[in-house]
C-alpha cells in the first residue's frame, strides 16, 4: 500500500473482509450526502481499495466492473470525509479496475447538487469530467404504434450476422458527435457493443438499423432495464444528419418499446447535445434526474498507480 500521513491506501486483502463489512455496517459517509451505491456489508475484497490508519480501515472505495472493458467507481465511504485521502481512494481503484480487472473505460457518476467536495476528489485522482448526463422518461401508449413511419427506410434486426454491421454503423454515429465525445476511439467499438448488451436485459429484436438505398443510416437500441424500457443509444452516420432520420428512429424504438408489455421508457442524453435533447422534448421526454460523468482518458490508465 501507499504510505503518507500515516494513512495507507491501496487493494484490501483478503484476511480485511471482515474489517470492511464491519466498517460498512457503521453507514459511514460519503460528499455531501452522497448514497452507498454499489456498496454491501457483504464484501467482495478483490473490488475494495482501502484506506488504513494504524491497523483500523477509516475508508474504502469500490470498484464495479462492467461488460465491454468498462468500470464504474461510486463515491468512497469514510468515517471522516477527507478530500486528500478520498482521491487516493479514487485513484488506487481506477488502478484495480484497469490493471486487475481489465477495464479501459473507468466512469464515476455523481450528483450535481453538493458535488465540489467529490468533484475535487476526482480531479485530484486524475479523473477528467465526460459530460452531465440528463435522465428522461415518457409513458409508452398506443399512439407509439404508428408514429412515424419512413417507408423509405428499411429496418433490420440485430443478429450474429449482423454484428460487424451494427458495430461498424455505431462507431460510425461517433463521428462528430456531440453526446460524449470525449468517449470517441477510447474503446474498440466491439466492447462498446457488448457493453450496451449487458445493460439490462438484452433482445436482438429491439435493436435496429435503418438502411436506405442499401446503406445504414443509423441504429436505435432498446433494452428491458429496471422494469422499464430503455433506450440504450441511438445515432445517426453523418451523412444522413438533418434529414429527420433521427426522428424515425426514435420513433421505430417506440413502436419496438411497445411489444415488450412495459409501459415507461427511459435514456440518458448528454445534456450538450443540443440536437438530441430537442428531439426527446419533442416527443414527449421529461427530466427526472441529472448526473455528472467523469472518466479517466485512456493514456493515463497506465500511471493511476503510480
Amino acid at each position: 500500500m501507499g504510505n503518507s500521513s500515516g494513512i495507507a491506501v491501496g487493494p484490501a486483502r483478503r484476511q480485511d473482509a471482515g474489517a470492511i463489512a464491519a466498517f460498512l455496517r457503521t453507514v459511514p459517509r460519503g460528499p455531501a450526502g452522497t448514497p452507498a451505491a454499489g456498496y454491501t456489508v457483504f464484501p467482495d475484497v478483490r473490488r475494495h481499495v482501502v484506506a488504513v490508519a494504524g491497523s483500523e480501515i477509516i475508508g474504502t472505495c469500490l470498484v464495479i466492473p462492467g461488460a465491454g472493458r468498462c468500470a464504474a467507481v461510486p463515491p468512497p465511504r469514510m468515517l471522516e470525509w477527507d478530500g486528500d485521502v478520498a482521491a487516493r481512494l479514487i485513484r488506487a481503484a481506477g488502478a484495480l479496475a484497469h490493471q486487475t480487472h481489465g477495464a479501459r473505460l473507468i466512469q464515476s457518476l455523481i450528483d450535481p447538487d453538493g458535488a465540489q467536495a467529490m468533484t475535487a476528489a476526482l480531479e485530484a485522482a486524475g479523473f477528467e469530467p465526460l459530460a452531465m448526463l440528463s435522465y428522461l422518461r415518457r409513458g409508452i401508449g398506443p399512439v407509439d404504434v404508428g408514429a412515424e413511419d419512413r417507408p423509405d427506410l428499411a429496418w433490420q434486426r440485430y443478429s450474429f450476422l449482423r454484428h460487424r454491421r451494427f458495430a461498424d454503423t455505431i462507431a460510425r454515429t461517433y463521428e462528430g458527435s456531440l453526446d460524449c465525445p470525449k468517449l470517441a476511439g477510447l474503446r474498440e467499438i466491439d466492447d462498446t457493443v457488448e457493453t450496451h448488451k449487458r445493460t439490462g436485459r438484452f433482445s436482438p429484436k429491439t435493436w435496429r438499423l435503418a438502411v436506405a438505398d442499401r446503406q445504414p443510416r443509423g441504429v436505435a437500441m432498446v433494452n428491458e432495464l429496471q422494469g422499464r424500457a430503455e433506450l440504450i443509444y441511438l445515432g445517426v452516420v453523418p451523412e444522413a444528419r438533418g434529414r429527420g432520420i433521427g426522428r424515425a428512429l426514435l420513433a421505430q424504438a417506440m413502436r419496438d418499446a411497445t411489444t415488450m408489455g412495459l409501459t415507461q421508457v427511459g435514456l440518458a442524453v448528454d445534456v450538450n447535445n443540443i440536437p438530441a435533447t430537442r428531439l426527446y422534448a419533442g416527443a414527449g421526454f421529461t427530466e427526472v434526474r441529472r448526473r455528472l460523468a467523469w472518466f479517466v482518458p485512456a493514456g493515463r490508465l497506465a500511471s493511476l498507480a503510480d
